[in-house]
């Protein structure tokens, strides 16, 4: 007998259920927030006592992202809209479009400039930062450097593996020259443990982050992959992403960042199998396992399935997004979570059949889009109103980000990060 997609389905990572939720909660609060002092004083340093004080979030440290690859490419104006709207009332973080073989689809013809040629799911690198900009989202580069000949390297690559590796330097080159100082976080390669790849060049991988670290100093470096968790892949320490970063750093090449795909790829009548990608115990091992890497985790690629929009299978997609959302929240090392298709019915290829989109094809929030939006903009946001003492002090328990403080009527900007315990503002 089948089963179908329920809300038992997450049972397994079901924070409740498994005696978690405690914990995640908890780890939230020492992770994510910090108790602060505020000191309100006059220019002359004189303490104001019993000032109104309203302390409101603008801006989260933590980055919760998604793919912005449909900027641009619908049909209609209002579509578009729409799917502007709903992509910044959640995220800070964009992923911009790079991919080898859209960007350059003839040698030495490349497709960065605003209205460049169309092409699906790709819009042009200027385009996407313009976007950016107007919406205050971060962008995200990905990828410099992806082997699959299908879809990653242009077609016209010459088969000689010298030249590859010339071409690839060449690019990463450019993309730095163009780039470095308007995009902060890079994918550097993607997808690099299929062995299976034995038409690139020696050792392109490690060649690639060395030279990212030279062009690319101040920006964070990210080796991003499916073979990190997807499909069985994690094995501890002989996982074939954890062996391949090793590789990459004993060979001098800078890795700030791994990058864990986590896309739900499973059939509908295989839903219900045991899969560690649902095993929430599973999922804090290997993020403690790639955390001896490096202190910045990021699940870089999320696709959660309703597979259609009937109600039972709507409320398992939202269950499981809450539970996974909130337990990568709680997990230190991790620095942001990227959810990938917003929209049902623009995925590429055989992904639009599991139904991955936080919103219908029609554009209307399925309830996982409404689960994000409370935890989002409510639940992991600080928004609040006390007073300071005799002495000028308020305190405050504050998610990390940027704020307006507002003291007796008159707003100041202030940060709260995970090593701030005391801010002090000076009102004119």
């Amino acid at each position: 007998m089948k089963m179908s997609y329920t809300t038992e389905t997450a049972k397994y990572i079901d924070l409740e259920r498994n005696g978690l939720s405690e914990s995640v909660n908890e780890n939230i609060r020492r992770n994510r927030m910090s108790s602060v002092r505020i000191k309100a004083v006059k220019e002359d340093g004189t303490p104001i006592s019993n000032a109104k004080v309203e302390i409101n979030q603008t801006a989260s440290d933590f980055r919760v992202g998604c793919n912005a690859f449909m900027i641009n490419q619908f049909d209609t104006d209002d579509e578009q809209k729409k799917y502007d709207e709903a992509f910044k009332k959640l995220f800070n973080q964009a992923v911009v479009s790079f991919y080898w073989r859209d960007d350059e689809p003839e040698e030495e013809v490349y497709r960065f400039d605003k209205g460049s040629s169309k092409i699906y799911r790709r819009p042009p690198a200027d385009e996407s930062l313009e976007w950016c900009e107007k919406y205050g989202i971060e962008p995200k580069g990905h990828n410099l450097v992806w082997p699959n000949r299908s879809i990653g390297l242009p077609q016209w690559l010459p088969e000689d593996k010298k030249k590859i590796q010339r071409k690839i330097n060449e690019r990463i080159k450019m993309i730095a020259d163009r780039y470095a100082e308007k995009i902060p976080v890079w994918d550097v390669c993607n997808e690099v443990s299929d062995y299976t790849y034995d038409y690139m060049p020696e050792e392109y991988d490690t060649k690639a982050f060395v030279l990212a670290d030279k062009l690319f100093p101040d920006n964070h470096l990210i080796l991003n992959d499916y073979h990190s968790f997807y499909d069985g892949s994690f094995k501890g320490k002989n996982s074939p992403l954890y062996q391949i970063a090793q590789k990459i750093r004993y060979g001098g090449g800078r890795i700030d960042g791994i990058g864990i795909q986590h896309h739900l790829f499973i059939k509908e009548e295989n839903i219900n199998n045991p899969t560690d990608q649902l095993n929430a115990e599973k999922i804090l091992k290997m993020a403690r396992t790639y955390s001896e890497l490096t202190d910045s985790l990021h699940f870089s690629e999320i696709t959660i399935p309703s597979y259609d929009s009937t109600e039972e299978k709507l409320s398992a997609q939202a269950k499981i997004v809450e539970n996974f959302y909130r337990l990568c929240f709680s997990i230190k090392a991790v620095k942001s979570i990227v959810w990938w298709n917003l929209v049902d019915g623009y995925a590429y290829g055989s992904e639009t059949y599991y139904g991955g989109g936080l919103l219908k094809h029609d554009f209307t929030p399925k309830p996982a889009y409404d689960v994000l939006d409370r935890l989002i903009n409510k639940e992991w946001k600080t928004n609040l109103e006390t007073a300071t003492d005799e002495n000028g002090y308020c305190t405050a328990e504050a998610f990390h980000g940027d704020y307006n403080v507002t003291i007796n009527g008159k707003t100041y900007s202030a940060h709260i990060g995970e090593d701030t315990d005391a801010v002090e503002i000076i009102c004119g």
